[in-house]
């Protein structure tokens, strides 16, 4: 009885660490994206409310049915609604987004600094 009690155990302590390392993941990829997504809004000069893009324009569409099937999962999407969630990237009346930059915190403007730093 007692051995298989501990392997039950082993068992449950197993999906704890599996669903935990999903968890880490998932965390890991959206900061990536965030990161990119915020590059790609400096890259089309979309900062400040007269360089606003439309999501086409910055190449943050929603990728269809079948690019969905055929590619890894894409985080940007989930990165740029965490950032509107934020106050960081703004929409206009007419559908385009822009970035404002004196809202990004002290952590991602050190990424985005370095970003430029190591490009040049």
């Amino acid at each position: 009885m007692t051995e298989s009690n501990s392997l039950v155990f082993l068992i449950f302590i197993l999906v704890i660490i599996a669903l935990g390392g999903s968890l880490y993941i998932r965390t890991f990829f959206i900061k990536r994206a965030v990161s990119k997504v915020i590059e790609m809004f400096y890259q089309h000069n979309a900062v400040g409310m007269k360089g606003a893009k439309t999501l086409h324009e910055l190449g943050l569409e929603s990728p269809d049915f079948f690019q969905r099937m055929m590619r890894p999962r894409d985080y940007k999407q989930d990165a740029l609604q965490i950032l509107i969630r934020r106050g960081i990237i703004f929409q206009n009346e007419d559908g385009r987004l822009y970035l404002l930059e004196e809202k990004l915190d002290q952590n991602l403007r050190r990424k985005r600094n370095d970003l430029f730093l190591h490009r040049k």
